[in-house]
């Protein structure tokens, strides 16, 4: 189980453009990546940046909350691209195999953003497409959302403090 991010910025407006020169399909989580989490508000400069990066390269939007398909069409308008919508749930291999069937893709040609280990990171490496790990923009103000953070931080730190024990620098 690889949690590693290939690349880390502090949010998708500081990604370097050469991380995503030359790919094909860019998929982005949508809450604390993209938009506050749960709600259709956006940062005006991650917007601006959103529709640069969109006029270079081909966009798809994911989110595993409960509440996408109430604010899809929001979404959509505001950023211009499609919100994915699937049975399945990331890190899913079926979900990632729906989405470059779709976009006609292979997966070395595809950058996952997204602001969570086990999610977002897990989607990306266990695909074998590139992950970019961002902070998560807003904090984390729901207490299931706090709670996923710290059992994520205690998993990377033990997996990271016995990785030499294991042979697994």
């Amino acid at each position: 189980m690889d949690l590693s991010p290939r690349y880390t910025f502090k949010d998708v407006t500081e990604i370097d453009p050469k991380v995503i020169q030359g790919k094909k399909l860019l998929i982005f989580d949508i809450d604390n990546t993209l938009f506050y989490s749960e709600t259709t508000k956006i940062r005006k400069d991650i917007l601006h940046w959103f529709k640069g990066v969109q006029k270079k390269q081909k966009v798809v939007c994911f989110s595993n909350s409960f509440t996408i398909r109430e604010r899809k069409s929001v979404i959509e308008s505001l950023l211009g691209c499609e919100v994915y919508l699937s049975r399945e749930r990331k890190p899913s291999k079926k979900l990632f195999g729906e989405i470059i069937e779709k976009y006609k893709v292979s997966a070395k040609d595809v950058l996952v953003i997204g602001d969570f280990h086990f999610t977002d990171v897990l989607f990306a490496n266990r695909n074998g497409a590139t992950s970019i790990l961002v902070r998560p923009i807003g904090g984390d103000h729901k207490l299931i959302l706090r709670l996923a953070r710290v059992l994520e931080n205690f998993v990377l730190f033990v997996l990271e403090f016995f990785s030499p024990l294991l042979g697994k620098d």
